[in-house]
């Protein structure tokens, strides 16, 4: 008997033991203790996933590719069993070239089909190992070596964006002593590479040419975090957490329940990067478990001017029912006119990368009649670790709640990474994950040191607060809280009060040092395209509108765009060192105003941020470090003092 698409979630979803305690927070749920008692169809693994859904709907589609991003574009399209096989070839590509159960293959490449083929395929081999390609090649072979790598798969040099990437993978091959192949994916070009196409053709599609029982507790993939400075930490997924996690976002949604009129087959857009954990879970895999149809919409999704001025010409031809993306590309679509499409088929849309201006979500609910359902995780919990509920009360602000079967705690953590004492509500502390799909631990031991405060307890990072009902509510990470005469400072309520300003489109604010109060407030601000303000008229209206009087920025610089990481976010790193940059300056041109000097800021493994500062030859004078000691005494930061020649 066939199965429609809301049989094949609750299949999914059987796997779950009781929990009673969620129910409350979601309408129109399954009775759990049915779900739970019924094992006939366990999956383990992605792959099994996408046997199960293959086996039940081999003809609806599954992938669809816009090879520029374009609603003009001819779609290329494959189906459940298309895609099934072209999994079953990159996996059989794998094992012919000697891959082991513990080494991996890295894929350095935008967002094409092959490196959704190829993630799968290996995580059925051996590891995956998904690497961002803007990455410098140190960092690259980095994580080659950490990941054990023997097969790395790029670009052909003669695609569009290629070169670099072919350039990236001979250097990392030369400095990586277990990668043994290169596969490209266009022509052939050089004598030892290995050509995707014409070796997954020779390749049987229907069967796997090898035997692995796979149990779901093996490692099955590596994602790295960080990655701007020093070694790039490797995340260890199991393919059993995988599962869980999309499993547990689905019983917080509205998939396949029908009772609203929605549409039970999801039309997921895909436009941020599939090396990071967003695009291949909450997109990706979550496709496959709703067999629904992905949309791929080109190699370099948002970083292409070409979607952000076609996409809700995109959203009306395919229908797009969900997409997940970050603050400063809601803000960007926001820009372009909306009335002249459908933007109906939209049920919800995601964001976890950063909070969002409460601004911004409701022009966007008032737009195209979709809210913003924001959550929050990380690589370290797979994907989502809270969201809010789709049949649930939302409190705006908020990263709602924590998702069926994952534990959220927050604590104090002294300077060790032992646990104090757990926070009262409303009390800001550490945030703490535990649960069903928590991760295992970073793949590099010494990354683990100081990160667990319990056995099973991860220490994000990460500032909260918990609310009465059990909303988390994010303050950042603990360097962001901006502390001011000893009054913790959340960022967010100084970013907000600016993102009201008509002018404003983002707004980013850091701690900058402050020879009184230890850090005052700046903010950083990129103004709507065609607006004007001027830095005094925000820092005034920022003081106007900031809900607590210490919040309110000392200075605004207005810039022509911040800067974002790899998958959108706002990278405070940068701009918390231009803060520290501009605030050493004051002081010395203060102090030392017949001396002239250059400020640099440099990474520094034991205090995070060393400062340089270099002044010519005939200004170091014998008693130059005492003064400059005196004009920098209240400030934490570590300096130095360095002549021209260093």
């Amino acid at each position: 008997m066939p199965l429609d698409r809301t049989e094949l979630r609750k299949r999914f979803i059987r796997r779950f033991p009781t929990d009673p305690e969620f129910v409350r927070n979601i309408e129109d749920i399954e009775k759990i203790e049915q779900i739970a008692a019924d094992e006939r169809f366990p999956c383990h693994s992605p792959s099994e996933a996408l046997a199960l859904t293959s086996r039940f709907f081999p003809d609806e589609i599954a992938l669809t590719y816009l090879p520029d991003g374009s609603a003009s574009d001819d779609p290329i399209r494959w189906d459940y069993r298309q895609y099934q096989q072209e999994v079953n070839r990159a996996a059989n590509v794998f094992y012919d070239l000697g891959l082991q159960p513990d080494e991996s293959v890295i894929f350095l490449l935008p967002n094409v089909p092959q490196l959704l083929f190829g993630l799968w395929g290996a995580q059925l081999a051996g590891i995956a190992a998904p690497i961002n390609p803007y990455l410098e090649v140190e960092h690259i072979a980095s994580i080659a070596r950490s990941a054990n790598a023997r097969i790395l798969v790029t670009l052909s040099p003669t695609e569009p964006g290629g070169a670099e990437l072919w350039n990236k993978a001979l250097l990392t091959k030369n400095a990586v002593a277990s990668l043994q192949h290169i596969i490209t994916i266009g022509e052939r070009v050089a004598e030892d590479s290995i050509n995707w196409a014409t070796a997954t053709e020779h390749q049987p599609a229907d069967q796997l040419i090898f035997d692995r029982n796979i149990t779901g507790l093996e490692v099955a993939s590596y994602f790295h975090t960080g990655g701007t400075t020093g070694a790039p930490k490797l995340a260890q997924h199991t393919h059993r957490k995988q599962v869980l996690n999309v499993c547990q976002m689905q019983l917080t949604g509205p998939r396949g329940r029908t009772s609203n009129g929605f549409t039970d087959c999801d039309k997921i857009l895909c436009t941020l990067p599939l090396f990071h954990v967003n695009a291949a879970f909450v997109t990706a895999l979550n496709t496959i478990i709703g067999a629904g149809e992905l949309i791929l919409a080109g190699p370099n999704g948002f970083r292409n001017p070409k979607i952000i001025d076609d996409f809700w010409r995109l959203v009306e031809k395919y229908k797009i029912t969900f997409f997940a993306a970050v603050p400063t590309i809601y803000a960007t679509l926001l820009d372009r006119p909306t009335d002249d499409f459908d933007t109906s088929s939209l049920i919800n849309c995601g964001c976890g990368a950063a909070p969002m201006p409460v601004s911004l979500l409701a022009d966007f609910a008032q737009r195209t009649g979709a809210n913003i359902m924001e959550g929050y995780g990380m690589t370290e919990t797979i994907a989502v670790a809270t969201t809010h509920y789709f049949f649930g009360d939302r409190k705006i602000g908020s990263v709602g709640m924590r998702i069926p079967y994952q534990s959220i705690r927050v604590a104090n953590i002294d300077d060790h990474g032992n646990i104090i004492k757990e926070c009262a509500t409303n009390e800001i502390g550490a945030i703490l994950h535990s649960g069903i799909s928590t991760f295992p631990g970073y793949k590099q031991q010494d990354a683990n040191r100081g990160v667990w405060p319990e056995e099973q307890v991860f220490n994000s990072g990460d500032m909260g607060r918990l609310d009465e009902e059990g909303y988390l509510w994010l303050v950042g990470r603990a360097k962001d809280l901006i502390i001011r005469g000893g009054h913790n400072i959340d960022p967010l309520v100084t970013e907000d009060a600016l993102a009201t300003h008509p002018a404003v489109e983002l707004a980013a604010a850091v701690g900058q040092p402050d020879v009184y109060a230890g850090e005052v407030p700046v903010a950083f601000v990129q103004l709507v395209e065609g607006a004007t303000a001027s830095a005094e008229e925000l820092k005034i209206f920022a003081r106007e509108h900031v809900g607590e009087r210490a919040a309110a920025p000392v200075e605004v610089i207005i810039c022509d765009a911040l800067p974002v990481t790899a998958v959108g976010k706002i990278y405070k790193p940068e701009l918390r060192k231009r803060a520290i940059q501009s605030a050493f300056r004051v002081a010395l041109t203060e102090a030392l105003p017949a001396t002239e000097f250059t400020v640099h800021i440099a990474d520094d493994k034991r205090s995070g941020i060393k400062v340089m500062l270099e002044v010519t030859g005939d200004a170091i004078t014998p008693d130059l470090s005492a003064r400059l000691q005196a004009a920098l005494q209240h400030f934490t930061q570590t300096w130095q003092l360095i002549g021209p020649e260093e």
